[in-house]
């Protein structure tokens, strides 16, 4: 990124190789499964880097700036898109008959556990995906909420009983 800034903005394009599949990720479990958002939201945070790479000043880790710039993205997506609930990630079924039952099994739970994460606050989802999925620092992720590390510690924490708390219910029902 150092190299971006002082001159050759045409590395950023391996930046994009590099990042884009855990932004994906990322946002695609922010916006509930939405495949063409989070490849949108994606583009959106590799423009932005693009457009305030003035800005990288090298201090900190680059993972902890572009998701930065990520957080306030879906930040941004979520406001234009007037979200006052959290949405319900709906859940297909993709799977054949001849499909074993461990499979099916696996593939039940994991529906069952992105529902589950779609219940959670914005703000929960967003720190456990960070956190659990991205494998981000708590440094990090404290500096992108702006907050102390041992805040996060415990948002983490409280975000992890509640999704299990609702995993259960769902599991239950």
């Amino acid at each position: 990124m150092t190299k971006a800034v002082t001159g050759e903005p045409d590395l950023i394009g391996t930046l994009y190789e590099r990042y884009k599949i855990p932004l994906f990720s990322y946002f695609y479990k922010l916006t509930g499964g939405q495949q063409a958002s989070s490849e949108d939201l994606v583009q959106t945070v590799f423009y932005r880097v693009l457009k305030y790479r003035q800005q990288y000043k090298g201090k900190g880790s680059f993972v902890g700036w572009l998701f930065t710039i990520a957080h306030h993205v879906g930040i941004d997506y979520h406001r234009d898109q007037k979200h006052t609930q959290m949405r319900q990630v709906e859940i297909s079924d993709h799977h054949g008959m001849s499909e074993e039952n461990h499979d099916l099994e696996n593939s039940e739970r994991s529906a069952l556990l992105l529902k589950a994460l779609g219940l959670l606050k914005t703000e929960e989802r967003e720190i456990l995906i960070l956190s659990k999925q991205d494998c981000i620092k708590y440094s990090e992720i404290a500096e992108i909420f702006q907050c102390s590390e041992n805040v996060i510690k415990v948002r983490i924490f409280r975000a992890l009983k509640k999704l299990k708390d609702i995993y259960q219910k769902l599991e239950n029902s």
